[in-house]
């Protein structure tokens, strides 16, 4: 049952990356880079400090594992595909990556690889909150629905391999992935019922 998991884990994260990267190249959704690029150095401090405090037990840890695949495909894809504006950050978002920067030094200059991983959760939840104020400044959703179940699915597929063995550090990534997810589309249900309400 594990493996079956890790292999609907990678499927699901993959259809994510594509279905998310073709809904920003269609116009449907127009998500912040700052968000994508803090979610890119966290999942690779998570990924290296997973690594060493967990030796390499990928399976259980699958969606580190695969999110650095997926991650890396949607900053390229945000990039390439994106509105023109998408390289200009905004103020906060400038804060978030300055914010950002500093916990991974943090990381670095403590070498523990236990805790620099649990601060690599909290710069994966730092990278939630310019999505949040960009719901909150545009007061529209700007995100894709199906690339965000899909990512949900990815993250509670995940949970099953992480707790089969009792590996911490993987239940601590999938569970925060989770929660925050179903926070993201609580933030975009919220502002498309407030949408349709006022129309």
């Amino acid at each position: 049952m594990k493996d079956v998991c890790v292999w609907l884990v990678g499927l699901v994260a993959v259809a994510f990356a594509w279905r998310y990267v073709h809904q920003v190249k269609e116009g449907k959704a127009s998500p912040a880079l700052s968000t994508w690029l803090i979610f890119l150095v966290g999942v690779v401090i998570s990924f290296i400090t997973y690594a060493i405090a967990e030796k390499r037990d990928f399976r259980s840890g699958i969606l580190n594992t695969i999110d650095l695949a997926s991650i890396s495909f949607i900053v390229v894809g945000i990039i390439i595909c994106g509105k023109r504006g998408v390289l200009r950050f905004k103020p906060f978002e400038k804060w978030h990556l300055v914010g950002s920067g500093l916990l991974v030094g943090y990381g670095i200059y403590t070498g523990n690889a236990w805790n620099s991983n649990i601060l690599a959760q909290v710069l994966l939840g730092v990278a939630y909150f310019p999505t949040w104020q960009n719901l909150f400044t545009e007061k529209r959703n700007t995100e894709s629905w199906s690339g965000w179940m899909l990512n949900l699915l990815a993250c509670a597929l995940a949970l099953y391999p992480a707790m089969v063995n009792g590996n911490t550090l993987a239940i601590v990534y999938a569970t925060r992935a989770v929660t925050l997810i179903v926070c993201t589309m609580f933030l975009m249900a919220y502002y498309e019922f407030k949408q349709k309400k006022s129309q």
